[in-house]
């Protein structure tokens, strides 16, 4: 038996087994798949009235369609949009974002879960966090919204 190490970012075991006929054969085990959740380093700032678009991305790059994607502001049910079994979960937002909201999903097969706001106001501004949780990881990041006019 001849192990590889465990890969940090694919999370991948390789297991080449050799038989007395020489043949090989190799066996991927899933064991775990780790991330980091990103988003800008810097404030991000939107006009009252207007829309803005708030980007979150997985690193390394992967789908996040079968995801647990919350957004929300200081507090973890303080919930801005929440995303989960592949829909939508409207009921659970803040009554202030109540159609206001929309996970961008162009980019989510590719681990991008950006979150547009509507009709931005004073109420907007602060800290969001973009948190994503699989069925073996999860991670999150915070950044900060200004509001001008």
């Amino acid at each position: 038996h001849f192990k590889f190490p465990d890969f940090p970012r694919i999370g991948f075991l390789m297991d080449f087994n050799f038989n007395p006929l020489e043949t090989l054969t190799l066996n991927f085990m899933f064991l775990k798949l780790n991330f980091k959740v990103s988003g800008p380093e810097n404030p991000i700032t939107a006009f009252a009235g207007k829309e803005i678009v708030l980007p979150c991305h997985l690193l390394p790059r992967m789908s996040a369609e079968n995801m647990e994607v919350r957004w929300y502001r200081t507090q973890f049910l303080e919930v801005v949009h929440l995303y989960q079994d592949g829909i939508d979960h409207y009921e659970k937002q803040m009554p202030a974002y109540h159609g206001r909201t929309e996970l961008v999903r162009d980019g989510i097969a590719d681990g991008s879960v950006a979150l547009r706001i509507y009709r931005i106001t004073p109420f907007d501004e602060g800290h969001y966090s973009c948190f994503i949780q699989s069925s073996t990881f999860s991670g999150e990041a915070m950044l900060e919204l200004k509001v001008a006019g």
